[in-house]
């Protein structure tokens, strides 16, 4: 339960030069003058918020669970109504609007709120992971730690409109304020700190975490510090991510440009996150400390301070910052290992979209994403977005590629961009834009007719219609394993193409991955991505009691999120369900084999390496049965007690085929089956 008091009236010179007028091209800007006192124990934040209100704009949006009060509303003429907005939690909803016009404000001014607001989400159920994206809340309140998130709406936005923030916060003493910006005060009085921070960068949200946190700042150089914020002290953990936030800023400072603030703090976080918010990332106490994490997705968050919180996403033309983002970070970071981890990393991302929208019904085009909220929408959002830059990289040259990129995060910096700003400072027409945002779905390739000669190769290559306009790669091998790369241009549903190629002896096309398509089944060994990515799961165990059937619940309750489930007894069913078998017999054990495993009572032999189901659970995916092109996935764990927890664990790996997770804490063990010929290539 929330109450906020609202008070309206015309705007002082200090507000107008605070919020600042709304040149053309740039988005108007709310700004914030607020202080905030928080109660752990009646997990509550009381708060005071003095609102620059721009001319221009319609409405602010509210939290959903505050209730309000207006106190005075110039113009008005009575009491201003808060309309409620029903919307799905993936697009920020539920929640109010106050009519800014009824309230006397339709030229701007200063705007009061005066609240108080409880939040207290539990947060012991919550999942944030790779393949698990729900779960997640968007505030609370306790001893255990504060944290705000803007998704909340503790504080009002407008549709359209940044904001810039000056904070006053209180805390119990200990409790030590993190957000966006610079921390201009800090002092105690009375078991209570007061904290100041200010941004006065514009941005489009604003996040808040306190808890009892152990601080340590280094500076970079003049102007710009690296921060950890830790649950307990931890001298190597801290030494890691501040040498990497150094690196990683140095990197992307010479790949894109300037870094936009005046730090970069690594907060840990007392229950799952992996957020990147303006100046700060938030991550989770198990995430923070995986060894491959400073190495990888921390360099993510960071990249993020570039492309979508200074480098803003103008939504009218789609999200665009989470699929850059991963071409420099995640993506650039296997180009540095190689091409070969390069190439891995393009083919499961098109393992991915084959995985999460095998069903049509869930695919949209690059202009409708906004946000991840599923497998799918991160198959879409992420990897198909990543392989447009990764494909218009290709087109103009890194060289020009990258000094685009240095473009619009100067020309927008603190500023909205869309898609086609990024085409337009490429040099990419509308024919790329359309066929790769505009239209759902990929296209399908198809070889035929192949045909090798003494000083040449010809072969049909096909595509799914409506025909896109591909640069199609070709690679020849030659009998003594020399290779020579040509680019086919693929514009009709079917074209016949003759290459120069003596002693041609293999054609394969795009055998790299480097156009987004829909990979041929054939392509794809079974995965565990291929098994998130149904909807329709039924749970099989080998006996209808026992503690292994009580376990299976638990497993099933925390694999699909929800206690609407199927557990059956035995075999397969014969229905189009997407099979989990867990601790199969004998006989459905050897119906759901998989390459190189052997099952020799509780010992397992697996690519040479042997197991113990004491010590180890062994979790594989493998071709269904009873539906060619499906996929099983296959738990055999040691003990019933250890079942309900595989789960979350199995789900951060995906893309892989099968995983041997140690009994206790610790990475697991995983690989790939041989993927099947792909038909897309031919032999002499």
């Amino acid at each position: 339960m929330s109450v906020m008091r609202i008070l309206a009236r015309a705007l002082p010179v200090a507000l107008v030069l605070l919020c600042g007028p709304a040149t053309a091209g740039q988005p108007p800007v709310l700004g914030h003058v607020v202080e905030a006192r928080f109660d752990l124990d009646a997990h509550a934040v009381t708060l005071r918020d003095r609102l620059a209100v721009p001319p221009g704009l319609e409405f602010l949006r509210l939290g959903a669970g505050l209730e309000y009060r207006v106190v005075a509303a110039p113009g008005a003429g009575g009491a201003v109504a808060l309309e409620r907005i029903e919307a799905a939690p993936q697009e920020g909803g539920p929640w109010q609007r106050l009519d800014l016009a009824a309230a006397g404000l339709a030229q701007g001014g200063e705007l009061v709120l005066e609240a108080r607001a409880v939040f207290h989400a539990p947060v012991d159920q919550v999942a944030f992971s790779r393949e698990n994206i729900g779960g997640e809340i968007v505030a609370t309140i306790s001893a255990e730690g504060i944290y705000l998130s803007s998704m909340s709406g503790w504080l009002a936005s407008a549709d359209g409109a940044f904001g810039t923030y000056d904070l006053t916060l209180e805390t119990p003493a200990g409790y030590e304020t993190l957000t966006q910006g610079r921390l201009v005060e800090r002092r105690e009085e009375g078991g209570r700190l007061h904290t100041r921070w200010r941004a006065d960068d514009p941005s489009d949200s604003m996040d808040l975490v306190a808890n009892r946190f152990v601080v340590t700042c280094e500076t970079i150089r003049e102007g710009l510090e690296s921060c950890t914020y830790l649950l307990a002290d931890d001298e190597a953990l801290r030494a890691t991510y501040l040498e990497r936030t150094r690196a990683y800023i140095a990197m992307y400072e010479e790949m894109i440009g300037p870094y936009p603030y005046v730090k970069f703090a690594t907060v840990e976080n007392w229950f799952a996150t992996g957020y990147g918010m303006p100046s700060w990332t938030l991550l989770g106490s198990q995430v923070l400390r995986l060894p491959f994490i400073p190495y990888t997705s921390f360099g993510h968050e960071i990249a993020h301070n570039w492309w979508g919180n200074s480098v803003f996403v103008d939504p009218a033309e789609g999200n665009w910052c989470e699929g850059l983002t991963t071409w420099c970070a995640d993506y650039h970071y296997k180009e540095l290992e190689g091409p070969g981890p390069a190439r891995e990393y393009r083919r499961n991302l098109l393992k991915d979209y084959a995985a999460y929208v095998a069903d049509p019904a869930l695919d949209f085009p690059l202009s409708e994403f906004r946000s991840r909220h599923s497998g799918a929408t991160r198959a879409v959002g992420y990897g198909k977005s990543m392989m447009v830059f990764h494909m218009a990289d290709r087109l103009v040259g890194r060289e020009r590629f990258l000094a685009a990129l240095r473009e619009v995060a100067a020309k927008h910096r603190f500023q909205a961009a869309a898609w086609s700003d990024f085409l337009g400072a490429l040099g990419l027409d509308a024919a790329f834009a359309t066929q790769w945002l505009q239209r759902t779905g990929a296209p399908s390739l198809a070889l035929a007719d192949v045909a090798f000669g003494n000083d040449e190769v010809t072969f049909r290559l096909r595509q799914s219609e409506p025909a896109y306009a591909l640069a199609v790669p070709v690679t020849v091998t030659a009998a003594d394993g020399s290779e020579t790369g040509h680019v086919v241009r693929l514009e009709a549903a079917d074209a016949s193409i003759t290459l120069p190629a003596r002693g041609a002896a293999r054609l394969a096309i795009d055998p790299d991955c480097h156009l987004f398509r829909r990979l041929d089944p054939a392509e794809i060994e079974p995965t565990i991505s291929q098994v998130f990515g149904s909807d329709r799961h039924v749970f099989v165990v080998d006996g209808p009691a026992g503690p292994l059937a009580a376990a299976a619940h638990g497993f099933a309750r925390a694999f699909t999120e929800s206690d609407s489930f199927a557990v059956v007894d035995g075999d397969l069913p014969p229905d189009d369900r997407t099979a989990i078998v867990l601790n199969p017999g004998p006989a459905l054990l050897a119906r759901l084999g998989a390459p190189g495993l052997t099952v020799a009572g509780r010992t397992l032999f697996l690519d040479g390496r042997r197991y113990n189901l004491d010590a180890t659970d062994l979790v594989y995916a493998a071709s269904d049965p009873r539906r060619p092109g499906a996929t099983v996935l296959v738990v055999l764990c040691g003990s019933p007690a250890r079942l309900p927890g595989l789960a979350d664990r199995v789900s951060h790996y995906g893309r892989y085929s099968w995983l041997a997770l140690p009994a206790g804490p610790g990475r697991p063990e995983r690989g790939n089956w041989p993927a099947g010929a792909s038909p897309l290539l031919a032999v002499r």
